[in-house]
């Protein structure tokens, strides 16, 4: 009996050996008892299933690893079960055309309603509130903005839906073709195209619009408010010049404004001082001549001289515009004669003969 043990030990050992050296099997260490015996058989006799062929070996070799880690070949299987699932098919040239015009034409009206609303708005807070509690116009123009980007949160959905009521072209895109990089791009771009069409289409609404209402309206409003607040004095107490003193709020533009008032009235302005008084106010003080004649002026034209001061006052920035658009014209005036006599010039320096 110890013999038969011995002889099928060392066959069942050699069996192992080889197949280990042949990579045919990978098994891990188990009680050779199971292996090489079955109990169910008389001892002394070797069952004829302990020498498994290389098929069942191999089964059973898988059987015993599979509790560990998979097999290189479903290791294989899973990596490629893995990229399948990763693989995505690239979309079609239709359907990025559809996706970019599904995802461009809705930016148009966004854009669109965007600017409208803050250009509208705006106008009309800078003719009301800027007016009343002197707002800039770049503060009127930043409220518009506020108002106009509240709208676009609360009807951005409605213009998504007229735009899926419109009938664009649907895409078919799924999840995964929709998260690839370039797709993104696509939707990025068109977007941003739209948003920017639709604003320039908004730019539309200054040509129904008064832009020079609100300038009109806060003028108004100032010569209001200043029409009595300022006082002017007049004298020729200087022999050589004549005095004059303005006292009134600290405004913005009111010195050019009486400079400029001064000057189109024909006086050449010797000397200017402007001092602080303590309640706030602001006293200019203008030593004046007559222009051409370097005179002070005479008794009789003071008075005339102190209305056109506060009239200056109440109008200041209407005067500097005057100002400005008549240097304009002097300025058109001055090129036109300068290419009148560049042409007479070359008409001189060229001499022309005709055959007889």
């Amino acid at each position: 009996m110890m013999t038969h043990l011995a002889n099928a030990f060392t066959r069942g050992r050699a069996y192992f050996k080889g197949t280990i050296r042949t990579g045919e099997c990978r098994i891990k260490q188990q009680p050779k008892s199971s292996l090489l015996f079955s109990t169910s058989h008389p001892p002394g006799k070797i069952n004829s299933t302990t020498r498994p062929s290389n098929a069942s070996a191999t089964t059973a070799t898988a059987s015993t690893k599979s509790d560990a880690s998979p097999s290189i070949t479903q290791e294989a299987q899973i990596v490629h079960t893995n990229n399948n699932a990763t693989e995505v098919p690239l979309p079609s040239r239709t359907q990025l055309r559809a996706h970019y015009i599904s995802n461009g034409l809705p930016m148009v009206g966004f854009g669109l309603m965007d600017q409208t609303v803050m250009i509208q708005a705006g106008n009309v807070i800078d003719c009301t509130l800027g007016v009343t509690f002197g707002l800039s116009t770049l503060s009127a123009a930043a409220v518009g903005g506020l108002i106009s980007n509240v709208s676009g949160i609360i009807f951005g959905g409605t213009l998504e839906s007229l735009a899926k009521a419109a009938g664009l072209p649907h895409s078919n895109l799924t999840a995964a073709q929709r998260n690839l990089p370039f797709v993104k791009r696509n939707r990025l771009m068109s977007q941003a195209l739209g948003v920017f069409m639709g604003c320039c289409l908004g730019l539309l609404n200054l040509l129904f619009i008064d832009t020079e209402r609100s300038s009109s309206l806060k003028l108004q409003q100032f010569t209001e408010d200043n029409e009595f607040a300022f006082e002017v004095e007049a004298h020729n107490d200087d022999p050589n010049a004549t005095t004059l003193i303005i006292r009134g709020p600290d405004n913005d533009g009111l010195l050019a404004g009486m400079t400029a008032a001064l000057s189109l009235n024909g006086c050449s302005i010797l000397d200017v001082s402007a001092h602080k008084l303590p309640d706030g106010t602001i006293e200019d003080k203008f030593s004046i001549v007559r222009q051409g004649t370097g005179k002070r002026l005479e008794d009789e034209e003071l008075a005339g001289v102190s209305k056109l001061l506060l009239e200056a006052s109440h109008h200041c920035p209407l005067l500097m515009k005057a100002q400005m658009n008549e240097m304009e014209e002097q300025n058109r005036q001055l090129q036109e004669r300068i290419k009148h006599l560049e042409g007479v010039l070359i008409q001189r320096r060229v001499t022309v003969r005709t055959s007889s």
